[in-house]
């Protein structure tokens, strides 16, 4: 899978092109997790995303994955799921996409 860059975290409105970790994080499969939004999709969003695809379905138009080894990594964290929406092909590189970050 491509390498995911480490961007400054700035302030960006729900449609930046600025990848940022969101503040807090999430529980995904009983991990704390830390919610990377890539591009297009505000950190409400995408925690409300990553919620519902820990239940079991993220919501329509959505797709998510569980990574694989090797896994990549985004500073000292592991990317653990990504999730995109639109397009097709690699989840990171969709109109709408962020990554559940785990410690590594």
């Amino acid at each position: 899978m491509a390498a995911v860059g480490v961007a400054a975290a700035l302030p960006a409105g729900p449609a930046s092109a600025k990848a940022r970790n969101c503040p807090g994080t999430v529980t995904f499969s009983g991990t704390k997790t830390t919610i990377r939004t890539v591009k297009g999709v505000g950190c409400a969003e995408a925690k409300r995303v990553a919620r519902a695809y820990d239940r079991g379905s993220p919501p329509s138009g959505w797709q998510c994955g569980l990574a694989h080894a090797p896994f990549t990594r985004v500073g000292s964290k592991i990317v653990g799921f990504s999730c995109g929406k639109g397009g097709s092909g690699d989840l990171r590189k969709r109109p709408h996409a962020f990554l559940g970050l785990t410690p590594g």
